[in-house]
Order: structure tokens, then C-alpha cells, then sequence
């Protein structure tokens, strides 16, 4: 399966109410768009993790400024509010 269609099926089920999993449905989404700069070995690793729940939770929707397709943004609104 291709990455678009595997975020896409990952989209449908956070959105049919399933519970969003950060490993499985968010991270893909930030590896896609954040690489290599917020993961191991990028500049910006050491003060952004971004292969880190905490950090995603404590930065919240300034994520938004690199992540533009509104499905990923609502998946990534679920996720903040399951994490609150």
C-alpha cells in the first residue's frame, strides 16, 4: 500500500470515532511532513522531538503552520483533545 492511502485509512478510522494513536496515525503524518529536521539526527531534534507525545502535546495546533491538509489537522485536533 502506498503512505497516502495508509494515512488515509488511518484518517477514516480516527474519524469514524475510533481512538487516535499516536504512533500509528500521528507520527506517519509528522514523518511525512517534519523529516528529517524534528527526528534523530535533524537540527532541530534536540530542542523539538517530534517523534515524542509530549512534545506534540505541549505545542498543540503550531503544528498547523507546516501540516495544511484539514484531515491530518483534524486528527492531530483529536488527538490533543484525547490527550487533555
Amino acid at each position: 500500500m502506498t503512505a497516502a492511502l495508509l494515512i488515509f485509512l488511518r484518517l477514516y478510522a480516527a474519524t469514524a470515532g475510533a481512538h487516535v494513536d499516536f504512533k500509528t496515525q500521528i507520527r506517519p503524518i509528522l514523518e511525512q511532513r517534519c523529516q528529517p529536521c524534528h527526528f534523530a539526527g535533524g537540527k532541530m531534534y534536540e530542542r523539538l522531538p517530534f517523534d515524542r507525545r509530549k512534545t506534540i502535546t505541549r505545542l498543540g495546533t503550531k503544528l498547523f503552520t507546516r501540516i495544511r491538509d484539514e484531515k491530518q489537522r483534524e486528527l492531530i485536533r483529536q488527538f490533543l483533545a484525547s490527550a487533555k
